[in-house]
């Protein structure tokens, strides 16, 4: 399977305890355990909506996705209600939910190499994954910050394209229409899993 610049939207997860992921503290092996998460997944060879399920309790625990939330609707953040914040940012964890459990399909004996070699650019740190497939190689790099207990996902870069920054795009104009809460309602047209 040969991945594509849109994985990275979707890099956005299987429920692992949450004890365990406060034990890990590496930013390596935090993307070490989420690589693995995925392929468990595949592995499980569910349907569309049973694979969202899982993947949506991984977003959850491996993406920083209030920070993202807020990142994606930028000035409009501030002048948000609560409960916008909180459907735009449960809004993008199902969309990337849904964009994982598209792109991650079943299992073909995909490999994900972690490089040991953390990178550290001021209070991030960015992992550099090489998916290996039949199709050949992709890398991704995988940008984390600490959050509450641990390392979280902010963004993910494909193919020299920000996840972040092509979230903010696509999202610039209906955010400038309707703010967090216009967002919010747009994902959740987009991504209705029947």
């Amino acid at each position: 399977m040969r991945f594509h610049k849109g994985l990275a939207a979707a890099l956005a997860f299987v429920g692992t305890p949450a004890a365990i992921h406060a034990q890990v503290v590496d930013p390596g092996a935090h993307i070490a355990a989420y690589d693995d998460a995925i392929v468990a997944i595949m592995k499980q060879k569910l349907g569309l909506s049973a694979r969202v399920d899982r993947f949506e309790n991984l977003v959850r625990d491996y993406y920083d996705m209030p920070a993202i939330a807020q990142l994606v609707v930028g000035p409009k953040w501030a002048a948000s209600s609560a409960a916008d914040r909180s459907a735009a940012t449960a809004a993008l964890t199902h969309h990337s939910a849904v964009q994982l459990a598209r792109n991650f399909k079943a299992f073909d004996g995909e490999k994900f190499v972690v490089d040991p070699n953390v990178i550290s650019r001021g209070a991030s740190r960015i992992v550099r994954v090489t998916i290996v497939s039949r199709g050949g190689k992709d890398l991704l790099l995988y940008q984390l910050r600490q959050s509450g207990s641990g390392w979280k996902i902010v963004d993910v870069i494909s193919g020299g394209v920000s996840q972040l920054a092509v979230q903010r795009s696509d999202a610039a104009a209906i955010v400038a229409g309707g703010g967090a809460a216009a967002l919010a309602q747009r994902l959740a047209k987009l991504d209705a899993v029947k």
